[in-house]
Formats: C-alpha cells, sequence, structure tokens
C-alpha cells in the first residue's frame, strides 16, 4: 500500500467478504477510508493550515455499490497533531531520541486517538493495536455493540493462550454471517495498521502486529456467541483471573473514549434464538452441509487432532484423492486480500 501511494498515487482492494444483506454494516471501504485519508497525508505531505491544494490518491475498493469503473479520487486529510508536524524524512530516516515519541503520536493520530498516548503505552503492542481498531471500529460504525466489543476483546486476549492444536480444534455452534462481517472487518483494519506502522516509520515492531498476534477467525465467531448469548465474561475469558483484569482495564479504556467522543457503546444482544436465525438463512442460502447433500464430502486429514478416530471413505481410492483438478489454460488464479508485507522491521531498534 505505502509502496502504490508513493509510486503511483494509486492504491486498490478488489475483493472483500462482507454480507451485503446487512445494511447495519457499512463495507470495509467505506469505514477504513478516513484512517486512509490520514495515511495519504503523512506520506504526501498535506499541510494542516490548507496553504496548498492537498494531493489525492486514486482508489479502486470495492464496497457495496461501487461497480469499480473508474477510481474514486480521495482527497488527503492532514493528522491533528499539536506543535511539531509530522515531516516523512524525518519520520522515517531521523534518529534523534524525540522522534521516537513523535513516531507514536502520528500513528494514534492517524486513528483520532492521539489523547491516548499515556493510557496505550504501557500495553503490549498487540493490545495497542487492538484498542486502536476497536475503538476506530465503533466511531465509524453505529451498530456495533458492547457484546461485539466483549468479543473483540475476548478473542484478542485468548488467542495467545492456545496452541495451534487448541486453535484449530475451535468448534462454533453455527456460522452467524454478523460475526464474520465483524471478523472481516478487524482483519481489514490490520492491514491499515501495518500501513499506519510503515507510514510513521515503524513505532512499532512489524512481527507484533500480525494477525497472527491478535486475532483467530474461529476463536472470534465462538466468542461472539457466546457473547451475544449472555455469557458471563468469566466464561468468555474461561476462568483466567488475569485476563479478566486485562478485561476490564482495555474496556474502560475503550467505552470512556467513545463517550468523551460522543458515541455511546450501547448493549444489544443477539441471543441464542438470532444465532439459530442465522444458522438456518446460512443454509437456506446453500452455505450450510445440508444443502449439498450427495454432492460433496468432507474427509478429514489423517493425524489432524481435531478429527482423531474418523475414517476416510472406503470408496475414494488412494488414486481419487490425489487426482489433480483440472484447470482451463485460461482460468486466472484469486489472489486473496489482505496481502500481508513479506518484510521485517529495518529499524530493530525502534520498538
Amino acid at each position: 500500500m505505502v509502496f502504490n501511494i508513493l509510486s503511483a498515487g494509486e492504491v486498490s482492494c478488489s475483493n472483500t467478504l462482507e454480507d451485503d444483506q446487512d445494511p447495519d454494516l457499512p463495507g470495509h471501504a467505506l469505514v477504513y477510508r478516513p484512517a486512509r485519508q490520514h495515511i495519504y497525508a503523512v506520506l504526501l505531505g498535506a499541510k494542516q493550515d490548507g496553504s496548498e491544494s492537498p494531493p489525492s490518491v486514486k482508489e479502486w475498493f470495492v464496497y457495496p455499490g461501487n461497480p469499480l469503473q473508474h477510481a474514486e479520487l480521495v482527497t488527503a486529510v492532514p493528522v491533528d497533531l499539536p506543535g511539531r508536524r509530522p515531516d516523512l524524512k524525518i519520520l522515517w530516516f531521523s534518529e534523534e531520541p524525540e522522534i521516537k515519541n513523535l513516531r507514536y503520536s502520528t500513528f494514534l493520530a492517524l486513528f483520532d486517538i492521539q489523547d491516548l498516548s499515556d493510557e496505550l503505552c504501557a500495553l503490549e503492542t498487540h493490545l495497542i493495536g487492538t484498542c486502536c481498531l476497536l475503538i476506530y471500529i465503533a466511531l465509524q460504525v453505529n451498530n456495533l455493540c458492547l457484546e461485539d466489543i466483549d468479543a473483540y476483546l475476548a478473542q484478542t486476549l485468548c488467542v495467545r493462550t492456545k496452541s495451534p492444536d487448541q486453535l484449530a480444534c475451535t468448534q462454533v455452534a453455527c456460522v452467524d454471517s454478523r460475526a464474520v462481517h465483524l471478523g472481516s472487518l478487524f482483519v481489514r483494519g490490520l492491514t491499515i495498521l501495518i500501513a499506519a506502522n510503515s507510514s510513521c516509520g515503524f513505532p512499532f515492531r512489524m512481527a507484533d502486529l500480525m494477525p497472527w498476534e491478535m486475532f483467530d477467525g474461529k476463536l472470534f465467531h465462538s466468542k461472539y456467541l457466546q457473547s451475544h448469548a449472555g455469557c458471563s465474561e468469566g466464561e468468555l475469558l474461561e476462568g483466567n483471573m488475569s485476563l479478566i483484569i486485562q478485561f476490564h482495564y482495555l474496556k474502560t479504556i475503550i467505552t470512556n473514549t467513545c463517550i468523551r467522543k460522543r458515541r455511546n457503546i450501547e448493549s444489544k444482544p443477539r441471543g441464542p434464538l438470532a444465532a439459530k436465525q442465522a444458522c438456518s438463512s446460512y443454509h437456506a442460502r446453500g452455505g450450510g452441509p445440508s444443502s449439498h447433500k450427495g454432492q460433496r464430502q468432507y474427509f478429514p486429514p489423517q493425524n489432524d487432532p481435531c478429527t482423531s478416530g474418523f475414517q476416510l471413505s472406503p470408496s475414494r481410492t488412494q488414486e481419487q484423492r490425489h487426482r489433480p483438478r483440472y484447470r482451463a489454460q485460461n482460468r486466472r488464479r484469486i489472489q486473496l486480500a489482505p496481502r500481508w508485507p513479506q518484510y521485517q522491521n529495518p529499524h530493530p531498534g525502534w520498538s
């Protein structure tokens, strides 16, 4: 994203994972546009005094109602920082001690939470990133409720306590399209965190903002269903008192910040009935296994800790199971987003 903005003044994202039948949740591209506009200002040097016309970036972002027939010209919006204006060369190359604080404050300003620098500085990087995203999402998405915040926080805190095998074995009672949309919205926000970190000269180690450090889709889905079913905080945090204390602290930061910005997050539990209805709708639209009877079967891999005891169907021979699929010569491979950067922080001292 950063390279494309600087080299071509253009950025694109032609795929997304959203429920276009849910009008209460806006498209990812629209939710994160204000943050992107701040990133454009830092990278392209927009001035706060309005003495010059602000730079613009061509965006090719998919969202409901946008056919992607032409690029949208999005204007950069300067960040609101008192005192020294962030300059890209200074943020990227200066080795002065005070620039470290400027990088950190500029990063927070991209999400309009620069007033939280003291409250967040004592947290681990993945928790700072989570707070930035959840405050930002809560301010941009009016339909976000306390149960959603609880699910996000419980997932972030619990994901580091589980092994890969435990995460792989996580089960959900049903698939709720709203939970899928919210999970995808958070993951999309991680790409914005990474772009913001790069733009500000790496105030944080890039490795600490990777998705596997702070998010697991199935775990979030299970916490979402629990939260909206009325489970207690102890159940959400699996009885871990240390996590419960962190949960209360983070939730207080998020809710108090939103209140100061005139956004009161309300409790709107959907309940187990809504989850069952969502499952029924999911199956009715062809998403569940009941709609594929006689068409497709699932054969669990051997030695999978989640599926021990299962046997492969004897009707499928070894040759059939490993037969290569036919692919048309002109068929293009689909490249899924987000595309995570394949590099590490070039400035390990700025952590």
